[in-house]
């Protein structure tokens, strides 16, 4: 089990790292040139095993209480990463409805693809852009099309590889709840959902 105080300060200074870089005066605004990307792309490319590290809900120890699962994922070009068998289960966690969250808590896991885009080589940092996975659920005795959609073109959804330790920091957000193509206000809380993997 890792400490929320872990997920806080990673993720923070993960961000930090990323603010800092899209504002430099030197490179504000710059696209990475063919080379950069390309040397971004050889340091992250592959398959990775790693931990989900997520909220605990009802935990005794507050000073704890966050959880973690083994998960996997790959990045295989410079604009591609999918995030392996993501649990549903977490998804549907602060759902105020509770039986569109218990419908949602019991569909299959499914993979999470998402865009990427690097905004920096050194250190190599990327925006991650998840695409909604799509469920189909019933309630209150009708089918519905649920969509779970994440922070897209923002500094909450990143990836941050430290080249020292060969560690990749990510997070992504869930950020809203659709039913049927319109957003609903089902979500209580936006739900940040943080990785990290050694680089083998």
């Amino acid at each position: 089990m890792k400490k929320l105080k872990f997920v806080t300060m990673a993720c923070c200074v993960a961000a930090m790292g990323l603010t800092s870089c899209m504002n430099d005066n030197d490179d504000s605004g710059r696209e990475l040139s063919k080379e950069e990307l390309a040397y971004c792309l050889n340091t992250v490319k592959g398959t990775y095993q790693g931990d989900l590290i997520y909220i605990a809900k009802n935990v005794k120890d507050i000073s704890d209480n966050t959880d973690t699962l083994k998960i996997s994922w790959n990045i295989t070009n410079d604009s591609t990463m999918t995030i392996k068998n993501f649990p549903t289960r977490l998804l549907a966690e602060n759902i105020s409805d509770d039986k569109l969250k218990a419908a949602l808590a019991e569909a299959p896991n499914q993979d999470i693809d998402c865009l990427i885009g690097f905004i920096n080589a050194s250190p190599v940092q990327y925006l991650i852009n998840p695409k909604a996975p799509s469920f189909n659920i019933n309630h209150d005795g009708k089918d519905h099309k649920i969509q779970v959609a994440f922070y897209a073109n923002s500094t909450g959804s990143f990836g941050s590889f430290n080249q020292t330790k060969k560690v990749l920091y990510m997070q992504i957000v869930e950020g809203a709840i659709y039913m049927d193509g319109k957003q609903t206000a089902y979500l209580t809380a936006d739900t940040p959902f943080a990785f990290e993997a050694k680089k083998e």
